[in-house]
């Protein structure tokens, strides 16, 4: 139906050119003297413009899109260069090349810069620039560019949509978080800690100089018989932090703060080398287990990318993705009844379980979150309010609660 609209259309502006172009003529012929011919002579290159319009094929145009940020985080500015290329030097006058995204990213992106005005000319190709300021996060679309050329008065127009799909993922933004352990566990989960505080004694691995505070059990009695030095054994760390992260999908003012911090928190624990697994509940939990690459490290920000907020709450199994005795960090901006105890229901001898709450200020919710608070204190949780500028300290925050 669409197609049928565009020819009619143009076959319409096409008759009244010559319509026009013949009125002229005829008034001309009719009425006689200089005026009559000048306005017919007047008309005349305009009108034939248009017909060779009309006949230019627009099918010799193509379009290179190039994103030059290809990394953008949510806030952060795009940049996009758009090059349209044709065959010939047919003089085109009045050209608007508009960038199609898919049509609910309209809403939210600045649409008066996906547009251009200019003037093609002899040139063979145009090259134009567009920044959107402040991206939102998720999976952008972009469909292709739509090239409309008209002629001196707006007489004829004529318009082609050239295809060239490019998506752009704008990740979550990334907030530098102080890593401190909620909890240190001795000889458990898959992972080596940075931090060395427990040592296992039975396993020497080597021996280094003698430093103040070594224990003297620690100290290597042959070596000093043998040099008369002292030195100390150094044994093998064997401690690691077990993190398994909840975010809820759920729908609300704060989601994305609540992604903000997932990511963040995923970010610096996998840069310490933690044991680390992500779930995300929703209608269709998305699970993230044992993320100890950078690849499994970039699936899960992928899909913290992409996700939107729904209005289920549930959760996926937990063996597959997590070994018994580390702790569980729950982020969300609403810890009801519910999704409190969906999760209880799946925990299995943990040690220790906190939930972050993400909150804002003069919230005319917050007095019934503090009632969900007391209420999941009481079942045995560490909970602790968090606002957007206190995210940096949001380990340190936990480990002093």
């Amino acid at each position: 139906m669409t197609t049928v609209k565009k020819i009619i259309d143009i076959s319409g502006r096409l008759l009244f050119v010559l319509f026009v172009l013949v009125s002229a003529f005829v008034f001309a012929m009719f009425q006689g003297g200089v005026v009559s011919w000048t306005i017919f002579y007047v008309i005349l290159p305009f009108a034939i413009y248009s017909i060779f319009l009309f006949f230019y094929p627009m099918s010799n145009m193509t379009v290179e899109r190039t994103i030059k940020t290809p990394h953008v985080q949510n806030g952060e500015k795009l940049v996009v260069t758009l090059s349209i290329k044709r065959r010939d030097r047919f003089p085109l006058l009045y050209t608007v090349a508009s960038d199609k995204w898919v049509e609910h990213e309209l809403a939210i992106l600045e649409v008066a810069k996906l547009k251009h005005l200019f003037i093609f000319g002899f040139h063979k190709e145009v090259e134009w620039e567009y920044e959107i300021e402040k991206m939102p996060r998720g999976e952008h679309v972009l469909q292709g560019l739509e090239v409309e050329v008209s002629d001196f008065f707006g007489w004829f127009r004529k318009t082609r949509f050239i295809e060239a799909e490019n998506t752009i993922l704008v990740f979550p933004k990334i907030t530098g978080i102080h890593y401190v352990p909620f909890d240190t566990q001795y000889d458990q989960g898959t992972m080596a800690s940075p931090l060395n505080i427990i040592k296992d004694t039975t396993m020497a691995t080597g021996v280094r100089n003698y430093q103040s505070g070594d224990r003297m059990t620690w100290i290597h009695w042959k070596s000093f018989a043998r040099t008369q030095t002292l030195m100390t054994k150094e044994f093998e760390d064997r401690r690691s932090q077990e993190l398994f992260i909840i975010m809820d999908g759920r729908q609300t003012k704060m989601f994305e703060e609540l992604v903000e911090l997932t990511a963040s928190i995923l970010k610096e624990a996998s840069s310490h080398q933690a044991g680390l697994a992500l779930m995300t509940s929703g209608p269709k939990p998305s699970l993230f287990p044992f993320i100890q690459s950078e690849e499994r490290l970039h699936m899960a920000l992928v899909h913290l990318a992409k996700i939107k907020p729904t209005i289920e709450a549930s959760l996926a199994d937990f063996d597959t993705a997590f070994q018994q005795g580390g702790s569980i960090v729950l982020i969300t901006g609403n810890p009801d009844g519910p999704f409190i105890q969906s999760v209880l229901r799946s925990v299995k001898n943990v040690k220790s379980i906190i939930c972050l709450v993400v909150v804002e200020r003069d919230d005319p919710t917050f007095q019934r979150i503090e009632e969900d608070i007391r209420s999941a204190k009481s079942k045995g949780i560490t909970v602790h309010l968090l606002r957007r500028e206190q995210f940096t300290d949001a380990f340190s925050e936990v480990v002093r609660f």
